[in-house]
């Protein structure tokens, strides 16, 4: 047996009111839920990266990992800059990467051994 038209078009009906039903955010969801802050960078500072924090550890060797450029919020510029400390080459390496995210036009990326 052969469907119509007619129910191929209501089976395509309900098909997407069931996925766009899937879409909906609750109240909640979209008063509590945290939003996109254009001019957030992640800080190193304060936590165990931070290179006060590696020295104070005890850590005679490491490496350190700076990054530096612009973020771009609209019209404004913001000029950021980061570093941090670590055990291995692949840990600063990972920073820099990770950091690229967060900044609109790097100028300075480096790892350096201390």
């Amino acid at each position: 047996m052969v469907p119509s038209k007619m129910a191929k078009i209501c089976t395509a009906v309900l098909a997407l009111g069931f996925l766009s039903a899937c879409q909906i955010q609750t109240p909640s969801d979209l008063l509590f839920a945290p939003t996109y802050d254009t001019r957030y960078v992640p800080q190193t500072y304060g936590t165990k990266y931070d290179c006060k924090s590696f020295k104070a550890a005890g850590n005679a060797s490491g490496w350190r990992g700076i990054v530096g450029g612009k973020k771009y919020d609209f019209d404004r510029t913001f000029n950021v800059s980061r570093e941090g400390c670590f055990k291995t080459s692949q840990e600063c390496q990972t920073f820099l990467t990770y950091m690229s995210g967060y900044i609109d036009f790097p100028i300075y990326s480096r790892c350096q051994s201390i």
